[in-house]
């Protein structure tokens, strides 16, 4: 699970860092958005103390089949919002 977690959590810094370019040539990291990018820091870094405490407590059987569920329920909902 803290491979995984790691992975994850790798994968989608370096996707949103790539994410900045595009957004800073249409002008869309102003003030504002910066300064609530700033505000969500400490929920954010509460976010992974929580994440990390809860992988530690879990089995990983249980966290793998929980994963599992979660992309099939995810993947389900965008194929049905594509579909729409």
């Amino acid at each position: 699970p803290m491979l995984y977690a790691g992975t994850t959590t790798i994968f989608f810094a370096i996707t949103n860092a790539v994410k900045l370019i595009p957004y800073a040539s249409l002008g869309q990291l102003s003030a504002q958005n910066l300064a609530v990018s700033a505000a969500l820091i400490v929920p954010a870094l509460l976010g992974v103390a929580a994440g990390l405490w809860i992988i530690k407590r879990l089995p990983a059987t249980f966290f793998y089949k929980f994963i599992t569920w979660a992309l099939a329920v995810v993947s389900l909902k965008l194929v049905w919002d594509g579909l729409q």
